[in-house]
């Protein structure tokens, strides 16, 4: 609801998923996939968060390609305070969203800060007055739907690949070009 994106994991819960090594490991084998299954949803993801986004709520919420925050929303990961850990795959997302510097000051002060101040860090993409959330949600979604599937697709895919520093390759490169041969694209371009 407009109450809350997420508080974060059940602390009561922890005692049966997460009290050893053991158990926390195969707590990351169901969370890590489906966080991923998130961030490499072929269409694109939108994040509507109304107030408070934090641990895993906001691990979930970084994984959405553009998050989109009511101006009361309050973000942060306070996971030291109870010694967790953002494991590689949260993490590095973290840091490709806001950069190095900054994910660690999130993870080392554990403070939870203010929409405003999330988007300057680079954290959330747009923040709207409280009551204009859920709409400006929908119309993002509205505008993203109303282009071209395979272009959303691409862009998406190519965005993710450049976080690799390795060589585009040619046949990466030529793929992109593939969509010229679509009934999307000749539609797209005759329509325009």
């Amino acid at each position: 609801g407009t109450r809350a994106f997420s508080p974060g994991a059940d602390i009561g819960e922890f005692t049966r998923t997460r009290s050893s090594t053991k158990k926390a490991v195969a707590y990351g084998r169901v969370m890590h996939p489906t966080l991923r299954a998130v961030q490499e949803c072929r269409h694109p993801t939108v994040a509507m968060i109304h107030g408070l986004c934090v641990g895993g709520g906001l691990e979930i919420a970084t994984m959405c390609d553009l998050r989109i925050a009511g101006s009361s929303a309050r973000l942060g990961l306070t996971i030291n305070r109870i010694a967790v850990i953002a494991a590689y795959p949260e993490l590095g997302v973290l840091i490709d969203l806001v950069g190095r510097a900054t994910a660690l000051e999130i993870l080392l002060e554990a403070r939870v800060f203010d929409a405003a101040e999330a988007k300057e860090k680079g954290l959330v993409t747009r923040v709207v007055p409280d009551e204009q959330v859920e709409e400006e949600t929908y119309a993002t979604a509205r505008r993203i739907a109303d282009g071209a599937p395979l272009s959303n697709q691409w862009h998406k895919k190519a965005a993710r690949r450049l976080l690799n520093p390795k060589a585009i390759t040619r046949a990466e490169y030529l793929a992109g070009f593939a969509t010229c041969d679509s009934e999307d694209y000749r539609e797209g371009y005759r329509a325009f």
